[in-house]
């Protein structure tokens, strides 16, 4: 009859543990290269508390389990206990193919300024759920933003996911510690809003007519024509307009972004999937518009010709040459509103109304209004929309019909007040 064993506290232990004189617990192994090794540790079970020194040491029960999986996978056990977030994260970076250029430049530069050299030093197999959660409220303290927060989320999380799926940790501990934050009252879920036709008519209209902002104008026309994405925008060249053909090209972004040195830099970026390469179909005006740019594109800056990753000839520079980006587009619409309803005010409350003003809106507000726009009309179906916008998804598409569509029944219901008898 085989004796059963058992510690100090009457559990019974397994095959190749013991309670040592000391009252610490070891187990026994052979390695991949034959040899006997064995770990030790105060704590039988993760429940066990251990002395005060070592309350937070791996539980040998946990180091058994780790240990077979290494065993299992033939590699060592000793150095897969000392692999890192950093370990993993090097290697998740080695095997990512699928990102484009310009979110991987900001999720390395995010995680060499946030995690690297704190968190990324910790052991993968000691973090837990509450070590991830503390690490966030910590970066908040420091002043990060919520958003911050959950760019940070999109790095951390996948890199214990292939931990988790490379058999070196029993669950990602990462995994739901982002809802807790999305429920406080800070978190802002951005919902973009299009321009009313009343709206984006004021909004021409009022460029048009102001010295200071009219050499504005072709790029609201743009906008406005096409539903460029600034990026899009911003790298249109003139090889990418066909006027023989009436198409504008969209094969490519310029970006303006930080770098790993930490310093913003331009650079060329391609589309992250087919969706985004497409030709659009110039409107009337939108050709007109360019058509007479084309014509004056020597008048100025002829000799001063911007350079980014061999694309150059750009259809939209400023008076000194330079090429713009998301941030020089969006201060111009912010500058171009503000002067608006400063004058809107004034006249409003020289009339004695209301004002009606603009609302805050960006590149991506104007993206929307021309998306908007062309559902309103009801002559193309939702796959030509889908293309022309270069949506990946077409729940894009359609969350967009689906609002203009409800605005439309609201609008026809109201039509009916006082033309049928219900009462």
């Amino acid at each position: 009859m085989i004796k059963i064993r058992r510690d100090n506290k009457g559990r019974e232990l397994f095959t190749n543990e013991t309670q040592l004189k000391n009252g610490s617990y070891q187990y026994r192994y052979v390695d991949s290269d034959g040899s006997r090794k064995s770990v030790t540790s105060w704590r039988l079970i993760p429940e066990d508390i251990g002395t005060e020194r070592h309350k937070d040491q791996e539980c040998l029960r946990d180091m058994e389990l780790r240990i077979s999986k290494s065993l299992i996978r033939g590699s060592d056990p000793i150095l897969d206990r000392n692999l890192t977030v950093n370990d993993f994260w090097d290697k998740y970076l080695s095997l990512k193919c699928e990102i484009a250029e310009s979110t991987l430049v900001s999720y390395i530069y995010l995680y060499n300024r946030h995690i690297r050299n704190g968190f990324g030093r910790r052991t993968i197999a000691g973090v837990r759920y509450s070590d991830i959660k503390k690490f966030y409220v910590d970066k908040i303290k420091e002043g990060l933003s919520v958003s911050s927060i959950a760019n940070m989320h999109n790095i951390i999380s996948p890199v214990f996911q292939l931990a988790l799926r490379d058999g070196y940790i029993d669950a990602n501990p990462a995994f739901g510690v982002l809802t807790e934050f999305q429920r406080r009252r800070d978190w802002n879920q951005v919902h973009r809003e299009a321009l009313t036709r009343v709206q984006q008519t004021a909004l021409i209209e009022f460029t048009a007519s102001h010295y200071e902002f009219k050499g504005y104008l072709p790029i609201l026309t743009v906008f406005l024509g096409c539903g460029l994405r600034a990026g899009e925008l911003a790298g249109l060249t003139w090889q990418d307009v066909d006027f023989e053909k009436n198409l504008i090209s969209v094969n490519h972004t310029l970006n303006y972004d930080i770098a790993l040195d930490g310093k913003c830099q331009y650079f060329i970026t391609f589309p992250k999937t087919h969706s985004g390469i497409r030709d659009i179909p110039m409107l009337d005006d939108v050709r007109q518009t360019l058509l007479a740019m084309f014509e004056r594109r020597y008048d100025f800056n002829a000799d001063n010709q911007v350079t980014v990753d061999g694309y150059t000839n750009f259809v939209f520079r400023d008076l000194y040459g330079n090429v713009y980006n998301d941030s020089k587009l969006n201060r111009i619409l912010k500058n171009i509103r503000t002067a608006f309803n400063k004058e809107e005010e004034k006249k409003a409350e020289a009339e004695g109304r209301k004002p009606n003003l603009l609302p805050h809106f960006t590149c991506h507000h104007l993206r929307h209004t021309f998306c908007t726009r062309i559902c309103e009309s009801g002559e193309l179906s939702i796959k030509t929309i889908q293309y022309i916008m270069g949506h990946s998804h077409p729940e894009t598409t359609l969350r967009i019909y689906a609002q203009v569509s409800d605005s439309r029944n609201q609008e026809e219901m109201a039509a009916l007040n006082g033309k049928m008898k219900i009462k």
